[in-house]
């Protein structure tokens, strides 16, 4: 880092390329519930391995677990919420249910217009488009990239012609989306590449969460590519699955 760095808006770490040459693609890590952008950068620096002429920003979640530091959350999981709704398709949920379930997307709505924010931020500073950035997630984190990218194009570029340019890929592990009736009513229509990792035991992002995202961006025309970690829960990716995951993101890095 040299002293004409520019800190970004918000706390966490930052991984610039091994070579000290100036980066030629941005990647931003969404860390999952718990942690910080510090605590997570160890899989910033796997990525690098792959992705060695990117720079890695891994931002603190916003929001302070019962107020300790270390353990942050991008949005509040209102109380009552269970997991296993995220499973179930909001058009079959009765109207009751259907107003407890949104309540989540309500939470996450605002921290995913300053994830926005952020991402944006990034790119100005180091001059680096939509197409050559990348989104990674894992856990809520990816829930939060999920949901951004598959029903938004606020990361995209405008092309001279006015078509949009998409983002270079997004890959979330262990994360489904927050409301899929939201993205069959307005999908994204850049249309990244999504990469989706997942664990067939999750039960804390159900599985049955993860088949619904995928059959419903599939539906709307969205570019998914799915890796089922069999045999595996929510912890699956920082031992199991962490080779087939730099395999799957080395296609970013050239």
């Amino acid at each position: 880092m040299t002293a004409t760095f520019k800190e970004p808006l918000q706390t966490g770490a930052v991984r610039f390329p091994p070579s000290g040459k100036k980066p030629k693609k941005l990647a931003v890590y969404l860390h999952g519930m718990g942690g910080t952008g510090e605590t997570n950068a160890w899989f910033a620096e796997a990525l690098q391995t792959v992705m060695p002429d990117t720079v890695f920003y891994i931002p603190d979640a916003y929001e302070a677990i019962d107020g300790n530091e270390e353990a942050r959350q991008w949005f509040a999981i209102p109380e009552g919420f269970k997991d296993e709704w995220l499973a179930i398709p909001p058009e079959k949920m009765p109207p009751p249910l259907y107003k407890r379930f949104s309540k989540m997307y309500e939470n996450y709505n605002p921290a995913a217009l300053k994830v926005v924010e952020y991402i944006r931020e990034r790119m100005d500073y180091h001059g680096i488009g939509a197409q050559n950035t990348y989104i990674f997630g894992v856990s809520q984190g990816a829930m939060l990239a999920l949901q951004l990218l598959a029903e938004s194009d606020m990361l995209a570029d405008r092309a001279e012609d006015g078509s949009l340019i998409p983002v270079g890929g997004v890959m979330t592990i262990a994360g489904c989306l927050l409301n899929a009736k939201k993205v069959a009513k307005h999908p994204s229509l850049s249309r990244p590449e999504f990469i989706m990792v997942h664990g067939s035991l999750d039960i804390t992002v159900p599985y049955r969460a993860f088949v619904l995202a995928d059959k419903t961006m599939f539906a709307h025309g969205q570019k998914t590519e799915t890796k089922v970690v069999w045999g595996r829960d929510h912890t699956f990716f920082e031992k199991e699955a962490l080779g087939e995951i730099l395999r799957l993101a080395s296609r970013w890095g050239k």
